[in-house]
């Protein structure tokens, strides 16, 4: 069986300026800034169903301050506790899951907040999954692996240790420039997935780069574009999945996230995800956890009454 998991941050409702973790930060709720809380969530999705799997609170730095630290013995933040970012928190719950070795997958899915992090894209090879993650426009990659050296040594001051891309190499390029350069016949139309209002349908070209890690190239990878038939919006994602992986397949991973977006509405809206007014470090984990039970039961339950219907 295979199966996708995907990463993302969840902002609540509670907006108490005493609650843990509270800040003035992006909530994805709201599209913009607010004085919101940010959790990390892990999402299994696979044929047999889907679910939200696991949960981290988001620290903001700021909370690791001095200023903060009697909001934090008041909100019970335990004194073990570093400063984290989203994207390595999320990596932490996707190692905790395939060490379990419960959940078979192959597939991580992540948005562009976890896709611009190369640590977790790593780190998620090395745990060999394949990673798709949608990036920014302004991510550069190279069409054709630069050649590297070590500079010679100009005869003055220290002797160069470090490997550099080589002055006459071409300069990585944008994913937004290397899709606007692409020729049309680069561009095929292909079926994302049906739904109930009918067929998903894009524009797909697939173009085999180089990531870029610290200024050196990294590794090979699937830079899969994907442009709306509609309005022309282009998204971008990288992958590393194997070469002679059939793009089809590639396709179809594209249209997964879907699983994680109907996970929050069925949390917030059936399950009461947001609707709390703990302050506690202890109490937030606590009420993710209840809602995470509980939405594991009603997929176990829909599973069971699905297979009563077709005995």
């Amino acid at each position: 069986m295979s199966a996708e998991g995907g990463a993302r941050g969840g902002p609540s409702s509670n907006q108490g300026k005493q609650s843990v973790g509270v800040k003035r930060q992006y909530c994805g709720e709201l599209g913009k800034r607010a004085n919101c809380q940010a959790g990390v969530f892990l999402a299994y999705a696979s044929v047999h169903g889907y679910a939200l799997l696991d949960r981290r609170l988001y620290l903001p730095q700021d909370w690791f301050e001095e200023a903060y630290a009697e909001r934090r013995r008041a909100c019970g933040v335990p004194h073990d506790v570093t400063f984290s970012t989203k994207p390595l928190l999320a990596l932490a719950m996707i190692q905790q899951a395939v060490a379990s070795g419960s959940l078979p997958c192959q597939w991580v899915c992540g948005d562009e907040a976890f896709g611009d992090c190369p640590a977790l894209l790593d780190g998620i090879a090395a745990l060999s999954k394949w990673y798709f993650a949608e990036v920014a426009h302004d991510t550069r990659v190279w069409c054709e692996r630069p050649a590297t050296a070590v500079p010679p040594w100009s005869g003055r001051g220290r002797k160069p240790t470090k490997v550099q891309v080589a002055v006459e190499a071409p300069a990585a390029v944008t994913v937004a420039a290397l899709a606007a350069g692409l020729d049309r016949h680069a561009w095929q139309r292909y079926t994302i997935k049906h739904g109930s209002q009918g067929p998903l349908v894009a524009d797909f070209a697939f173009v085999r780069v180089v990531g870029v890690r610290e200024g050196l190239p990294g590794p090979d990878v699937w830079l899969v574009l994907r442009r709306s038939v509609s309005d022309g919006e282009l998204k971008a994602y990288l992958s590393n999945a194997p070469q002679d992986l059939a793009v089809a397949r590639l396709v179809r991973v594209s249209g997964r996230r879907w699983p994680i977006e109907s996970s929050f509405e069925v949390g917030k809206q059936a399950l009461g995800m947001g609707d709390y007014d703990m302050r506690s470090w202890r109490g937030w984990h606590h009420h993710m956890t209840l809602v995470l039970l509980a939405m594991g039961f009603l997929v176990r339950l829909q599973g069971r009454f699905s297979q009563t219907l077709h005995d």
